[in-house]
C-alpha cells in the first residue's frame, strides 16, 4: 500500500452529528464582537442547510456587515447602503447542505469572490473595506427584523486573509482544529446541548444562543481529519512558511497606501 493511500485512510466521516437547528423565531447566536478586521482582507466560510428559500437569511454578521442567503442566491454586503455582491443563478434549494464562502482581497471589481461548494460564483461587484464596528452574530442579525437564518449551520470560520479557491477546496469538508495559521474565529456548533457555544481559536470567542433553537441529530457533510498534521498547508500539501509570512505582512498594510512614483527634479 502506498503512503498516499495510508494517509487517505486517516479520515473519518462523521455521518451523523447533533447540530443546532434554527426556526422562524430564532435570533441567532451572539459571539462577541470584532470578528472582521477594519480595512483588511478576510474570508468567511460556513456550512449551511436552509430550511426555506424565503426572506433574507443572515449566516454571519459583524457590525453592519452581512453574509446571507436571499431568493436562492448567496450575498455579501459591507453596509446596508452599499451594493451587495451576489452569486448568479446559483439556485440554492432548501433542504440541502452547501458550503459557502466570501473572500475579500481588495476594493476593485473581482477582488471579492463568492464560492459555493468550492466553486466561484459571483457578479464581480466591487466591495469597499469593512469599516463598521459592532457585535458579531451567527445565524441572524437581531438589529434587523426578519433576518434570522432558518435551518442548520455548521463549522463557521473567519480567516484574516483572502483565501484562494484551492485553499478553500483543500479543507472545506474537514473540521478544523482551531490552530490553523491565519484562522481568527471558528465555531463548529456541535455542542449537542445547551445555549453556550464554544470557539476553537485562541481568541476564545464564545457564544450564546438567542431565541428558539434546538439540537437535532442530522446527516452532515464534514469529516474529521485524523492526521497528526495540524498546521494549515497549501494545496500542494507542503508547509510554505515564506508564503504565510508574506500573507501576514500584507495585513499590516492598508489600502490607502499611495503608489510610488519615480521622477526627476530639474534645477
Amino acid at each position: 500500500m502506498s503512503k498516499s493511500s495510508k494517509k487517505e485512510q486517516k479520515v473519518h466521516l462523521e455521518s451523523r452529528l447533533k447540530v443546532l437547528v434554527f426556526d422562524a423565531n430564532s435570533q441567532g447566536i451572539a459571539v462577541g464582537s470584532g470578528a472582521l478586521r477594519p480595512q483588511g482582507r478576510f474570508t468567511i466560510e460556513a456550512w449551511v442547510y436552509p430550511a426555506t428559500d424565503a426572506g433574507k437569511q443572515v449566516i454571519f454578521a459583524d457590525g453592519e456587515t452581512r453574509f446571507y442567503l436571499e431568493a436562492g442566491e448567496l450575498k455579501f454586503q459591507p453596509t446596508p447602503e452599499a451594493e451587495a455582491i451576489s452569486s448568479v443563478a446559483a439556485g440554492l434549494v432548501a433542504g440541502n447542505w452547501y458550503h459557502v464562502a466570501v473572500a475579500r482581497g481588495g476594493s476593485r471589481p473581482g477582488d471579492t469572490k463568492l464560492y459555493i461548494n468550492g466553486v466561484e460564483n459571483d457578479n464581480q461587484t466591487a466591495i469597499p473595506p469593512v469599516v463598521s464596528f459592532g457585535n458579531t452574530y451567527l445565524g441572524g442579525y437581531p438589529e434587523v427584523p426578519d433576518s434570522g437564518f432558518e435551518g442548520k449551520l455548521l463549522e463557521v470560520r473567519v480567516w484574516r486573509f483572502a483565501r484562494s479557491q484551492a485553499e478553500i477546496q483543500a479543507n472545506m469538508t474537514y473540521f478544523l482544529t482551531g490552530r490553523e495559521l491565519g484562522l481568527s474565529r471558528c465555531w463548529t456548533l456541535n455542542e449537542g446541548f445547551g445555549t453556550a457555544i464554544g470557539g476553537k481559536t485562541t481568541n476564545r470567542a464564545t457564544g450564546t444562543v438567542m431565541g428558539d433553537a434546538t439540537w437535532e441529530e442530522s446527516e452532515i457533510p464534514v469529516k474529521v481529519n485524523l492526521n497528526a498534521q495540524e498546521r494549515l498547508t497549501r494545496s500542494t500539501g507542503l508547509e510554505d512558511y515564506g508564503y504565510w509570512f508574506k500573507e501576514m505582512a500584507k495585513q499590516q498594510k492598508t489600502e490607502a497606501d499611495s503608489p510610488f512614483r519615480r521622477g526627476r527634479i530639474w534645477a
